[in-house]
């Protein structure tokens, strides 16, 4: 099982990372586009550029789709965060409390996240079933917003399933190994 989860967790962030670079690529390639487009009216060039640069320009609702894949991106992200424990936190209290207390910690605060990402899955689900009922669409691209829900959806489950993973594992650690 943890093997599993493990692939999993590293596969849906691989595609999170390649994503975030297809979106990286299309940010430049609109970038650049929209550069050669103004040079083809650039006066300056008494118009010798136009034939080469003819049709050239920013890339249509970029914004969009930048809009809408972002979200899926930290989505993807979360449950390898989750894995390794890399979460901004704050030790400082941690630190200076009884060791009872700490395990408490140890069990709680996975046992809360698995708790906080199964609701926001959920709700992300229901979200994306209103979308898909009512039809609502991207407004230049026309493309169902449900798509960007349902892209969502693996990686809130997955930092939830993660979570719960982790809280098993912290009740079935001895008293003593508590971190």
């Amino acid at each position: 099982m943890a093997r599993a989860l493990d692939f999993a967790v590293r596969a849906l962030a691989l595609a999170g990372g390649l994503a975030l670079l297809g979106l990286i690529a299309m940010v430049g390639l609109s970038a650049l586009g929209s550069a050669a487009q103004k040079l083809s009216h650039a006066a300056w060039l008494g118009g010798t550029v136009t034939g080469v640069l003819a049709g050239l320009g920013p890339i249509k609702a970029s914004f969009e789709l930048i809009e809408a894949s972002l979200p899926m991106i930290v989505f993807a992200a979360l449950p390898l965060v989750q894995h390794n424990h890399a979460h901004a936190r704050v030790d400082f209290l941690a630190e200076r409390l009884p060791h009872p207390a700490r395990r408490v910690l140890a069990i709680a605060w996975p046992a809360l996240t698995a708790l906080l990402m199964a609701v926001i899955a959920w709700r992300l689900g229901a979200g994306m079933l209103g979308k898909m009922r009512s039809g609502t669409t991207t407004f230049l691209l026309g493309w169902p917003l449900w798509w960007f829900y349902a892209a969502c959806l693996p990686g809130a489950w997955l930092t939830a399933l993660v979570a719960a993973a982790q809280t098993g594992a912290a009740l079935a650690r001895p008293e003593r190994s508590a971190r």
